[in-house]
């Protein structure tokens, strides 16, 4: 599995959002912003993560195009949705390469944060939306 370091983006912290990725430099529309390596998972190893590791859930991610269960790698679990987004990610996984490919769907410009829409349909309501954040 080879690792591709992103070069355009950061990790900080957005007041009411916690941590985020944000472009460093403007980012072009159709450019490819990172290259996440994922490990998938045996359904022992899924089912264990969705019932008793309240950690590990951040990384976890059920892909239903592929009708398999991962965990993301590189800054691929920080990327905030939006049902208004900046990018998209796709996904990559012949035998030798299994990436989820984040790609710039309009310019981005420096210290924008960068965003994707988690639903495959915009009718559903914010993963998260602020209600849901309060303890």
């Amino acid at each position: 599995m080879d690792i591709f370091p992103p070069q355009k983006i950061k990790i900080t912290e957005i007041a009411g959002k916690g941590l985020s990725v944000v472009a460093t430099e403007k980012i072009k529309a159709g450019e490819i912003i990172e290259i996440c390596p994922i490990i998938f998972l045996s359904d022992k190893d899924a089912n264990y993560i969705k019932d008793t590791s309240d950690f590990l859930k951040f990384y976890y991610l059920e892909q239903a195009p592929i009708n398999k269960s991962c965990l993301m790698l590189g800054y691929g679990s920080l990327y905030n949705h939006s049902k208004n987004p900046n990018a998209d990610v796709d996904y990559n996984i012949k035998t030798l390469n299994r990436y989820l490919i984040f790609e710039a769907i309009k310019d981005i410009q420096t210290g924008e944060e960068i965003v994707y829409n988690y639903n495959d349909y915009d009718e559903r309501v914010d993963f998260l939306n602020p209600e849901q954040l309060k303890f």
